[in-house]
């Protein structure tokens, strides 16, 4: 079925590999050896050392030094954070249902989630929290802060809060909390389904389904497009299960390898699928990763789906949470996984990595090409490289500071409060009248912000008054820097189109929550205008995937 194509010597190296890996044995004396070792220069030091030690912080930069020797995913987790790693895979807890971050020397709410108990006590994104159960949160950390407001469902927390120089009380009532798999899914255009999945935690392959038989009940499904940007992964049991909503029973989607036998595992489809006929475009990004890759890789694998987007981020290993003593947990790569065409998705070398973290170009001769069903070549070692490659939108230096001074989070909080209702979350649009307020409201507040050229004309300043160039230079820098202030000052109606994009989907997030942010963004993302293409003409759609031979 599937095909690698050969490379002088790699089935040496790969048959070499897997010898060892089946006949591992630990070498339980060198074990024992360094954990003596380690045990009495940690006596010791705790002991003798001329100043106090904190024995916990010790240990704990020990263990985590030791690990970061290892791979990046090979993690320590105390008991302090072992909640919040279990809320990653479940997307389950208690509380009510608000993220709160740090913005002007204050604490507010960032965040709320649909349907929960902060938007049912009506807290608002950009609240104030000055106090919680009558006592300050001066001094408190965010993380702090964010653990008291979680509890046992039933149980109520007070507020205090300040919004538009009102001092507000609020009563909450804890409740458990779901965040869905799937904050949005809907229809593009008339006959095509979106579906969007940000995380791999317990029963999203379930959630996946649901709303596809809703959208579904609705009207008939010509074509799927499954959004997998933007998400990192999670249980490998999930991605498994999605995939076998597209393909037979009985299917291999996925093997492991690790030097322990019960690791070297394959695993296949195990039900009925949901539909293995309807066109599917999947959409990727540098940071959809690990089960991502597995679900889009399989699909790739068997032609099954279209993929488009950007390369993927490059996680070919398989962790596992193994229990430690009082509590604590190790999360420990235990596998690499490879998909059906024999391909390991894993990056090459875990240092090379670009600014946002993905995979920076693989040189072609560290790459193993292997085939589709259909025989088209698909390569590993750096992630998916998707079927048809689209360009990502480079933020520009004014974009960056607009959003790093929370610059659009504030003016949607002043629009909300001024205009109580607006269009659907579809249908509303930031008009040139709005962003013409926005500007004003930018001049009020004094934004400024730098760039690579302002930096080296500062640079240039330094430099000639260090070269004592500096009188001799002082009108042509002069000029220059009224120039570049000139030029500068014209970045924000350069950047028109896209303030007015990203300030639109902020504002439509007050009033339609997150869901209604996602919508919104359908209206002006190149990825889903080329997705949709290809979904419509059949003849382009079945030219990748069934190219002639």
């Amino acid at each position: 079925m599937f095909k690698r194509i050969p490379k002088l010597f790699s089935g040496i190296l790969i048959g070499a590999a897997l010898i060892l890996s089946f006949s591992y044995t630990p070498d339980y004396f060198e074990l024992s050896k360094q954990l003596d070792i380690f045990t009495s220069v940690f006596k010791e030091v705790s002991l003798y050392y001329v100043d106090d030690t904190q024995p916990g912080e010790l240990a704990e930069e020990a263990i985590n030094s030791m690990l970061s020797s290892l791979d990046p995913y090979t993690n320590y987790i105390p008991e302090e954070s072992v909640e919040d790693f279990r809320i990653q895979q479940t997307g389950d807890y208690a509380g009510v249902g608000a993220s709160v971050g740090e913005h002007l020397n204050q604490v507010i709410i960032t965040s709320i989630f649909e349907n929960f108990a902060a938007a049912k006590a009506g807290l608002l994104v950009g609240d104030v929290i000055l106090s919680i159960d009558g006592e300050s949160i001066e001094d408190r950390s965010i993380e702090t802060i964010s653990e008291i407001l979680k509890g046992a469902p039933g149980t109520k927390v007070e507020l205090e809060i300040e919004r538009g120089g009102e001092k507000i009380a609020k009563t909450i009532e804890r409740e458990k909390v779901h965040r869905s798999s799937v904050p949005f899914a809907g229809f593009l255009g008339d006959d095509f389904a979106y579906i969007s999945l940000s995380s791999f935690t317990q029963n999203a392959s379930g959630e996946v389904r649901k709303a596809w038989e809703d959208l579904a009940k609705e009207k008939e499904i010509k074509g799927l497009v499954l959004d997998l940007r933007n998400n990192p992964g999670g249980l490998l049991v999930e991605a498994i299960n999605l995939t076998n909503l597209f393909i037979p029973k009985g299917e291999v989607v996925v093997q492991t390898k690790g030097k322990i036998e019960e690791w070297q595992k394959t695993y296949k489809t195990e039900k009925r699928p949901f539909n293995t006929e309807i066109p599917v475009v999947v959409l990727i990004n540098s940071s959809s990763a690990s089960a991502s890759e597995i679900v889009a890789g399989t699909l790739q694998d068997y032609d099954r789906a279209l993929i488009l987007g950007r390369r993927s981020f490059g996680k070919g290993l398989v962790q596992e949470s193994r229990m430690l003593p009082y509590g604590a947990q190790l999360k420990v790569t235990i596998a690499k996984y490879y998909t059906p065409s024999g391909r390991l998705i894993q990056a090459i070398d875990y240092a090379e990595r670009a600014d946002d973290g993905s995979v920076t170009k693989v040189p072609d001769s560290l790459r193993n090409a292997y085939t589709t069903n259909n025989g088209r070549v698909v390569y590993d070692g750096g992630g998916i490289d998707p079927d048809i490659q689209t360009e990502s939108p480079e933020a520009t230096e004014l974009i960056i500071a607009l959003f790093r001074d929370l610059h659009f989070f504030d003016f949607a909080t002043d629009f909300y409060f001024k205009h109580p209702t607006i269009a659907s979350a579809a249908d509303f649009r930031v008009d040139d009248a709005i962003f013409n307020s926005f500007k004003e409201w930018l001049a009020k507040r004094e934004f400024d912000f730098d760039t690579r050229t302002g930096r080296i004309i500062n640079n240039l300043e330094k430099v000639a008054a260090e070269e004592e160039f500096e009188e001799q230079l002082a009108q042509e820098l002069t000029d220059l820097k009224k120039a570049y202030e000139k030029r500068k000052s014209l970045e924000l109606d350069h950047d028109k189109e896209i303030i007015k994009e990203l300030l639109q989907e902020e504002i439509v997030s007050r009033y339609y929550f997150e869901s209604g942010r996602l919508e919104n963004a359908l209206n002006h993302d190149m990825d889903i205008k080329k997705a949709l293409f290809y979904l419509k003409d059949k003849e382009a759609y079945q030219g990748i995937l069934s190219p002639e031979k």
